[in-house]
């Protein structure tokens, strides 16, 4: 599968976390998945797409106590909630997909990072390499 099309899955799962939290939706997520990758029109890698969405809702807790620690100056509730759930899915990916998708973590670092980008500003791509990139360090370090 073409790594564009990671991409849009990427895309579209942040968009969905962001939508969920947002709007104070604790079920009913994969509808608005659905709803939010058709918007892309392409054709899309479905194990990854499910794996990428599932841990990202069913780890929720877990990746922003993670995003807490990791960035203890600034307070889960104050940073923006689309970084917020770029974080968040960039997290999941980094922990819990990178080996069974046989992802580099600069891969998923970069990902994120263009994504933050595009939907943010430089400060915003900024804060998430940091989180990021102290998140790779981290996981590294307990391999």
């Amino acid at each position: 599968m073409a790594a564009a099309n990671r991409r849009v899955v990427r895309e579209a799962v942040v968009q969905t976390v962001f939508e969920c939290e947002f709007r104070g939706i604790a079920e009913g997520w994969l509808a608005i998945f659905e709803k939010n990758i058709s918007e892309f029109g392409v054709n899309f890698e479905k194990d990854f797409a499910e794996s990428l969405l599932e841990n990202s809702f069913n780890n929720f807790r877990e990746s922003k106590e993670w995003v807490e620690r990791l960035a203890p100056e600034w307070p889960f509730s104050k940073i923006a909630k689309l970084d917020a759930a770029v974080l968040l899915v960039g997290l999941v990916e980094l922990k819990f997909l990178a080996k069974q998708f046989d992802i580099p973590p600069k891969v998923t670092l970069n990902e994120f990072v263009e994504i933050a980008k595009n939907y943010g500003d430089d400060s915003d791509r900024k804060f998430v390499n940091g989180v990021l990139s102290s998140a790779q360090k981290e996981l590294e370090f307990k391999i």
